[in-house]
């Protein structure tokens, strides 16, 4: 019984039930573009079957709904080895990526920070298929269609 309360309040507290009303605002719409600079050198790794592990940090900057930058750091997992993988345009080899960074900003015109963590897949080519996470000041999944290593448009909704 204990287990079952305890499993109940802390999802409550994960959903926002009991927040105050200023933290219970309401869900909106949100859309529009975003990019990607990397500030920095990747750190290679070999993996297992002729692919590479890059971790690297990255500024993602936000237009639209969100307004303002998320700095953190991508992982990469390439399919082509670390030789090749980055002495070609971002894209060219199909890949599976996870960022995590900190949103600083405002969200549909309210000041908000908020953990981000963007998650996707870049076909060979270097169409970007994926999703954003917001979870702070601002709650949200957003939808992502990008180009590999230059951004693109996000949509979905967001609680600020």
């Amino acid at each position: 019984m204990r287990r079952l309360l305890l499993a109940v309040l802390l999802c409550a507290g994960l959903v926002g039930v009991g927040a105050t009303p200023a933290a219970a605002s309401a869900r909106v719409a949100a859309d529009g573009t975003f990019t990607v600079a990397v500030t920095g050198a990747p750190a290679l790794q070999p993996l297992p079957g002729g692919r590479c592990l890059a971790t690297l940090p990255v500024t993602l900057g936000f237009a639209g709904t969100l307004e303002g930058t998320a700095p953190g750091t991508i992982r990469v997992a390439v399919d082509a080895a670390c030789d090749v993988a980055f002495a070609v345009p971002p894209g060219t080899y199909a890949d599976a990526f996870l960022f995590t960074g900190t949103f600083t900003g405002t969200v549909a015109g309210e000041e908000a920070g908020a953990r981000l963590v963007y998650s996707g897949v870049t076909r060979a080519g270097g169409q970007v298929r994926g999703l954003m996470a917001l979870h702070g000041d601002a709650h949200g999944l957003l939808r992502v269609e990008a180009s590999a290593g230059a951004g693109g448009t996000y949509r979905g909704s967001v609680r600020a």
